[in-house]
C-alpha cells in the first residue's frame, strides 16, 4: 500500500473517532488505533468500526431517530471507499481472516466496497432526508452487500 493511502486511512479513523463521541466503548476493541504497519489489525480496527457504525444506524433508523443516522452512514461510506488500501497484495496470513478470493478476484472484490459505499451514501441521504422508508431500503442493501461480501471474501471466526 502507498504511504499516503495508509496515512489518508489513519486520519479518517481519527476524524471518525473523534465526531463519533462514542470512542469505541467496545470490549474487543484496543484502547487506541493499531499501529498502521500492522495490516490485519488496523484492518480489523476499521471493519469493527464499520460494524458499529452499521449497528448503531440500524438502530437508529428503527428507532425514528433519522436525524442521527448520517454521521453512522457517512463513516461506512467513507471507509468502504479505502477497502482496497485496507487489503494490499500479500496481507492474506494466517491470523486474518480474509480469503485468497481477494486476491484473485480483486474487480469483484472492489466492486463489493463500491457498492457498499453507495448504499452506505443512500442511507445518509435519505436519513438526512428525513425518508424512513429509503432509509429502511438502503440499509437493508446495505446490509447484504456486508453479507455476500463476508460470505466470498472472509474465513469464519475461528473458535
Amino acid at each position: 500500500m502507498k504511504a499516503s493511502g495508509l496515512a489518508a486511512a489513519i486520519g479518517l479513523v481519527g476524524y471518525l473517532y473523534a465526531l463519533s463521541g462514542s470512542g469505541f466503548a467496545h470490549e474487543n476493541h484496543p484502547e487506541r488505533l493499531p499501529d498502521p504497519g500492522d495490516v490485519v489489525a488496523f484492518r480489523a480496527y476499521v471493519m469493527e468500526n464499520i460494524d458499529e457504525n452499521a449497528d448503531a444506524a440500524e438502530a437508529k433508523v428503527k428507532a425514528g431517530r433519522l436525524d442521527e443516522v448520517k454521521l453512522h452512514a457517512a463513516a461506512i461510506a467513507i471507509h468502504a471507499t479505502r477497502m482496497e488500501a485496507l487489503f494490499p497484495a500479500g496481507s492474506g496470513t494466517p491470523e486474518s481472516r480474509a480469503k485468497d478470493e481477494i486476491w484473485s478476484d480483486w474487480d469483484a472484490f472492489r466492486a463489493s466496497g463500491a457498492r457498499l459505499s453507495t448504499e452506505a451514501d443512500a442511507v445518509a441521504v435519505a436519513s438526512e432526508r428525513g425518508d424512513a422508508e429509503a432509509a429502511r431500503t438502503h440499509l437493508r442493501a446495505m446490509f447484504g452487500t456486508c453479507d455476500t461480501c463476508h460470505d466470498r471474501f472472509r474465513k469464519p471466526r475461528q473458535r
